[in-house]
Order: C-alpha cells, then sequence, then structure tokens
C-alpha cells in the first residue's frame, strides 16, 4: 500500500536495534517526536520494545538480533544471518511497509537494499544524499555520503541527474528562492580550475557541462560548501563522507566553545543571555546535526533512509520526517524518471 492522501496513512519500517544506540531510547524517541502521525513498525527485541508501545498505534516484529561487525555479507544477503534490519528492509520490499529508516551500519543498509529492494531501470549505483543547512539560512543537498568508496566520471554524472530530479518539486528551490527551472550542481573539488582534481572528477565536470538537462555550475572547493554556492553538490562516497564527519566535528567543537563561553556566571554574561537567547538559540540550532539527520538512499526502487546511529529523539524524528516528505513529495518517481 502506498501513501494516498493523508500522511498519517504511512507505515515506516525501523529495525530498532542499531549498532550505536539502544533499542529503548530509539523507541521512546521515534514515539515521543512523531506519534501519531505515522504507524511505525519496530524490528526488534519485543520484550524490550512492546511495554514501550502501549496505547500508541505503533507496533513490533520480534527480530531478537541485530547485525554485528563480524557477520558475513554473503549470509547476510541470502537471509541465512537473521537480523533486523533484513527484516524491516524485507517488508518495505514486500510492500508491507511504506519506507525503512534504520541507524544500522550503512555498508549493511545499502547492500541489503539494493538486493532486496533493488536499484530503478537505468540506475548503475545508488548514493547517499542528505540536505544540510548553509550560512545563508538556505539549504543544499550533498551525495554521496558513504554509499560508495569510489565512482566513475558516468556515475557521478548520474549521481547529479538522481539529485536533480529528487530536488525538483521538492521544495528546495522555492526555500532558497531560487526561480531556476533546474537546481544547480557543482562537483567538488581541490580548486575551481578545470585542470584541478582526479582525472573521474574533470571527465565528470565536461558530461555535466555537456547535458542540457543539468544546470551545472562547476567545481565547489570544501571551504565554499556551507556557503550555499549551488543546490547541489555532487562527490563520490569516500570524499563526501570525510566532509559530512568534519563539518560534524567542526559544529560540535563551536557548540561546545559557545556553550563554555556562556557557563559563565558573571552578570554581564547573564544579561547578554537574557538579552540575546532567540539570537543564540538559532546559532545553537544552526549547528545541531539532530535538526537535519537522516540520508536519503536515492537510486533504489523504494524509500530508504539512513539515520546517525547517535541520533537523539529530534534527530530520530527528523529522518522520519524525511522519508514521509520523500513519500509525500513521489521521489523516488521522480528519480526514475530523471535517469532514463
Amino acid at each position: 500500500m502506498l501513501v494516498s492522501g493523508a500522511l498519517d496513512a504511512l507505515r515506516c519500517a525501523s529495525n530498532a536495534r542499531g549498532e550505536e544506540i539502544d533499542t529503548s531510547s530509539r523507541s521512546e524517541q521515534a514515539i515521543g517526536s512523531l506519534a501519531p502521525a505515522p504507524t511505525l513498525t519496530f524490528f526488534g527485541d519485543a520484550a524490550v520494545i512492546a511495554p514501550l508501545l502501549e496505547g500508541t498505534p505503533h507496533e513490533v516484529v520480534h527480530v531478537p538480533r541485530r547485525l554485528e561487525v563480524e557477520d558475513s555479507l554473503r549470509e547476510t544477503l541470502r537471509g541465512t544471518t537473521a537480523s533486523s534490519m533484513h527484516a524491516a528492509i524485507g517488508t518495505l520490499a514486500s510492500g508491507g511497509a511504506d519506507a525503512v529508516v534504520s541507524a544500522g551500519s550503512t555498508g549493511a543498509l545499502v547492500a541489503l537494499s539494493r538486493h532486496l529492494v533493488g536499484l530503478l531501470p537505468g540506475v548503475r549505483r545508488p548514493a547517499i544524499v542528505k540536505t544540510l543547512g548553509a550560512a545563508d539560512g538556505g539549504r543544499f543537498r550533498m551525495l554521496d555520503l558513504g554509499a560508495n568508496i569510489g565512482s566513475s566520471a558516468e556515475q557521478l554524472h548520474q549521481f547529479a541527474l538522481m539529485a536533480s530530479a529528487a530536488a525538483v518539486g521538492g521544495g528546495q528551490q522555492e526555500h532558497r528562492g531560487d526561480r531556476r527551472r533546474s537546481p544547480s550542481v557543482g562537483l567538488l573539488n581541490i580548486g575551481s580550475e578545470v585542470s584541478k582534481g582526479p582525472p573521474e572528477v574533470r571527465a565528470a565536470a565536461r558530461l555535466l557541462d555537456a547535458d542540457d538537462r543539468v544546470h551545472y555550475a562547476g567545481f565547489v572547493e570544501p571551504h565554499q560548501l556551507f556557503e550555499g554556492v549551488t543546490d547541489i553538490v555532487v562527490t563520490d562516497g569516500f570524499a563526501g563522507n570525510i566532509a559530512l564527519k568534519a563539518s560534524e566535528g567542526a559544529a560540535q567543537m563551536a557548540r561546545h566553545l559557545l556553550a563554555k563561553e556562556l557557563a559563565d556566571a558573571s552578570p554581564g554574561v547573564a544579561l547578554a543571555k537574557a538579552m540575546l537567547h532567540k539570537r543564540l538559540d538559532r546559532v545553537r540550532d544552526a549547528y545541531n546535526p539532530q535538526t537535519y539527520n537522516g540520508a536519503s538512499l536515492l537510486g533504489v526502487a523504494g524509500v530508504v533512509v539512513k539515520s546517525h546511529g547517535g541520533a537523539d529523539r529530534t534527530g530520530y524524528a527528523s529522518a522520519v520526517r524525511q522519508a514521509m516528505d520523500a513519500l509525500a513529495t513521489g521521489s523516488v518517481d521522480r528519480v526514475a524518471a530523471g535517469v532514463q
């Protein structure tokens, strides 16, 4: 069943036992933040989860085992090794759920999604895309953030097509005040000159520049990422994952320094906090990765969202909301049309 009409018809499957956060915490976070909008089905230890679901429309499917680091990927794909993630994605593949949100292993999530849900026609490889906040108050999307270690020029080109198709109709351009027919696309590189960067990136630039379906805007240097110079930034999964984690670390440091400075109990600091508390709250939110938690797996034939393993209540709610938005805007269908 697909969502039609109200979003409260959404059935979202979640393997509640991620590798970096315990089951009871995640269940309480999701229910406390989102109930009663979507119907959530948790895959995990029923003895732990079921008591938390009393009085809610949510349910649990008992799968006591989670994927472990030492598990064989081959056995996982075959289903020989039972796991909450395999069960959740299998439910999506069979039509028993409209979307999957998982905070488990990224590699396993990508592999199981490809194996059980499948890729859209014409898609060579899926890519993980995330919406991030820019300094001007707008937002931009960045991919790939870890679905692939290395990518060819042709794959980078297709990532741009998928992200462009997903962005159109998804509200991104209106949010940034952009009235162009298609979102602008930049390639992450170590410099802006055409001669800079590895051969794959330079070749991808030529492909994008020659493709009328893409509004190619040139190279984007790492220090420009959060200036919002383009609506979409394309890179391979290795560089993208490093850039994302480095930015999260920098944001965490900024929040720590701000909190440290504001911890001063002097009258002057107390007065400043009282006068500027709304502005300070906005600064904290801007540096809080939980507010934009959740990354979609583009290119698979279903809505799959990766949540950070350390997501709190706000973060996990953001990931589920992202799945709801993808369904409401027909993201999968747009991506399928965009790569043809």
